[in-house]
């Protein structure tokens, strides 16, 4: 979403995997539902008003919060 990491000591970079569907709504825990975030994304992904517009195997477009969001899902 903002492609932005907390760089480490060690100079790697911290991101947080987060659940596209939630496990304790049956997400499962596969790549397809997961997404890389920065922590603070993370949370607002996980706690905030989020709305689900468009899922496929190469992109997810959301509203959270009253933004829109396309975030490719494809490693390049």
């Amino acid at each position: 979403m903002c492609k932005k990491f907390i760089k480490k000591r060690d100079g790697s970079r911290y991101v947080e995997a987060a659940h596209i569907n939630p496990k304790h709504k049956k997400g499962q825990e596969i790549a397809e539902n997961i997404i890389l975030l920065c922590p603070n994304h993370h949370k607002e992904f996980d706690y905030g008003d989020l709305s689900i517009i468009e899922q496929t195997n190469d992109k997810i477009e959301f509203n959270l919060n009253g933004t829109d969001y396309i975030v490719n899902l494809k490693i390049s």
